[in-house]
C-alpha cells in the first residue's frame, strides 16, 4: 500500500516560515516608524537605520568571506541601494508624518503589483490585457481610499507614500536582476556596505540632541528598523524565495497589508474602520489577480 505524498515538504515548510518572518519584518516598518518620528527627523530615521544594517552587513560579509563584487556590479548595488535604503525608508517617513500607519498600508499594498509593472517595462515584456487591466483597477482602489480617507482630497502625504512605492519597487526591479547571479542577502549586503558612509554622514548631520534622553520607545523602534526591517527581514525573505521560489513564496507578501494592520493595533494601539479592511482586501486581490496574470502570460510566451 502506498502512502499518499505529503503536502508540503521540509524544505517548503522552511521556506514558507522564513518567508512569513520576512514579511513580519517588513510589516512592522510602518508603524516602527511612526513611533520613531515622535521624536527624532524622517532624514535621522532613514540613515541611522541603514547605519545599523550596514554594520550587521560589515560583519556577515567579513563571517562568510564571500568575494567582492565585480566592478559592472557596483553601479546597480549603488542604484537599488540608494532607492530601497534611502530613497524609500525617506519617502516613507514623510508621509507617516501626516497619515497614520494604517493608511501607508494599504496606499503601499499595492506595491507589488507596481514592481510588476515597473519589471515589465524595463524588461520590454508583452504581458496580457488581464495584467494592465488589474495594475489600472489596483491604482484606481487605492485613489478611492484616498479620497475616502481625506474627504475627496490627496495630500502631500498620499504623493509621498507614492513616491515611496515607487522607490521601493525601481529597487525591487535592479536588486532582482542582479540577484539572479548573486544570493540575494549578498546584494542588499554589500548595497549597505557600499552606501555605508552616506549612511554616516547623514545620521551625523541630523543627530538630534540630547538623544539618550529620548523615550526608550523611539531607541527601540529605531534599532528595530535597522535590525529587523532593514536587515534580517531581507534575509530570511530572500532565503526563502531562493528555497522555495518566487511564484510560491512571492504569495506570502499579500498578506503584508493585514500584518501591518495588525502591528499598527498591537503597538499603537491604532484603531481603524472597517473601510480600511474593505479596502485592503480589494488592494491585494488586485494584486494577486494581476501577478497571477503575469505568470500566466510568462507560461503562455515559453
Amino acid at each position: 500500500m502506498r502512502l499518499p505524498p505529503k503536502l508540503i515538504k521540509p524544505t517548503d515548510a522552511i521556506a514558507y516560515a522564513l518567508g512569513l518572518f520576512g514579511v513580519l519584518c517588513f510589516a512592522a516598518t510602518l508603524p516602527l516608524t511612526e513611533i520613531a518620528l515622535r521624536d527624532f527627523s524622517p532624514l535621522f530615521i532613514t540613515s541611522i537605520r541603514a547605519v545599523i544594517a550596514g554594520i550587521l552587513a560589515l560583519c556577515v560579509v567579513f563571517l562568510t568571506r564571500r568575494p567582492w563584487p565585480a566592478r559592472h556590479e557596483w553601479r546597480p548595488l549603488f542604484i537599488s541601494g540608494s532607492a530601497l535604503i534611502f530613497g524609500f525608508p525617506m519617502a516613507m517617513a514623510m508621509g507617516l508624518e501626516d497619515v497614520p500607519s494604517y493608511h501607508g498600508a494599504v496606499v503601499l499594498g499595492v506595491l507589488p503589483l507596481l514592481t510588476a509593472v515597473l519589471s515589465v517595462i524595463l524588461h520590454g515584456d508583452r504581458p496580457s490585457f488581464r495584467f494592465w487591466l488589474w495594475s489600472v483597477v489596483g491604482a484606481v482602489f487605492v485613489l478611492c481610499f484616498v479620497l475616502f480617507e481625506h474627504q475627496g482630497q490627496v495630500l502631500w502625504a498620499d504623493l509621498w507614500l507614492v513616491l515611496a512605492a515607487v522607490m521601493a519597487s525601481s529597487g525591487y526591479v535592479i536588486a532582482g536582476d542582479l540577484s539572479r547571479r548573486r544570493p540575494g542577502w549578498w546584494v542588499i549586503s554589500w548595497s549597505l556596505i557600499g552606501l555605508l558612509p552616506l549612511g554616516v554622514v547623514l545620521s551625523w548631520i541630523s543627530w538630534p540632541g540630547f538623544i539618550w534622553a529620548r523615550p526608550e520607545s523611539a531607541l527601540y523602534a529605531v534599532v528595530a528598523l535597522g535590525v529587523f526591517s532593514m536587515f534580517l527581514g531581507f534575509f530570511a525573505w530572500n532565503a526563502a524565495l531562493a528555497m522555495g521560489g518566487i511564484a510560491q513564496i512571492g504569495q506570502v507578501q499579500l498578506l503584508q497589508v493585514f500584518l501591518t494592520l495588525f502591528w499598527g493595533w498591537l503597538i499603537l494601539d491604532e484603531s481603524f474602520t472597517a473601510s480600511v479592511v474593505v479596502f485592503a482586501i480589494l488592494v491585494v486581490t488586485t494584486v494577486f489577480l494581476g501577478r497571477r496574470a503575469v505568470r500566466t502570460s510568462a507560461r503562455l510566451n515559453e
